[in-house]
């Protein structure tokens, strides 16, 4: 049987973050830099090794509403930039589906100021695509995302046939998606630690 890993990247990097965060603060973003994420996938999958796996990320593009805003939007694209190379590295295929916007937060009741953030759109869908296009028989497929707008993609590829494998987060166990998996595995916080950079 073939086997797949299909992950919405921003959300396993935002669990893994999470994992490693102290005192309910998640970890920097730089946690994840020469992170070893084909390791940790095998081993959540040490059963099977997985034939493919496919990583989804936003397409992003540099926003100047601010100076500042501006270089949060740089900051961003050369930190995919990097990522990109560690993943390729780690021989995963990076796809870019669905894109960040530009969203202005509500202005503070007291002050009025309000501020500038990156909000990601249809990387979701991107892969409820590559799933459905993937989905059929002797084909197993291993989301890595907890994402429950994910469900009905996940149910019509159990229709086609396919075995569907839902890797979730200790802090964040979804049981919507493990309810509709075939199986579940969990990213605990000893696991995640254990592929980090030890630079």
């Amino acid at each position: 049987m073939k086997r797949t890993v299909l992950i919405d990247g921003e959300n396993l990097c935002y669990g893994i973050r999470n994992l490693l965060g102290q005192d309910d603060q998640k970890a920097d973003r730089t946690v994840l830099e020469d992170y070893n994420f084909r390791g940790l996938i095998e081993e959540v999958l040490a059963d099977n090794r997985p034939d493919e796996i496919v990583w989804f990320g936003a397409r992003l593009r540099r926003y100047d509403q601010t100076k500042e805003f501006a270089q949060k939007t740089e900051q961003s694209i050369a930190f995919q930039a990097r990522q990109i190379n560690l993943l390729k590295s780690q021989n995963i295929t990076f796809v870019k589906v669905g894109y960040l916007r530009a969203r202005e937060s509500d202005p503070c009741s007291a002050c009025g100021h309000s501020e500038w953030f990156l909000l990601e759109k249809g990387v979701d869908v991107g892969l409820a695509v590559s799933l459905l296009q993937r989905a059929e028989k002797d084909a197993e497929i291993v989301i890595i995302s907890a994402d429950t707008d994910l469900l009905p993609a996940i149910k019509a590829a159990k229709q086609a046939g396919s075995k569907i494998m839902s890797v979730l987060y200790e802090h964040r166990p979804i049981a919507a998606l493990s309810q509709t998996a075939d199986s579940t595995r969990i990213i605990s916080r000893p696991l995640a630690e254990k592929y980090r950079s030890k630079k």
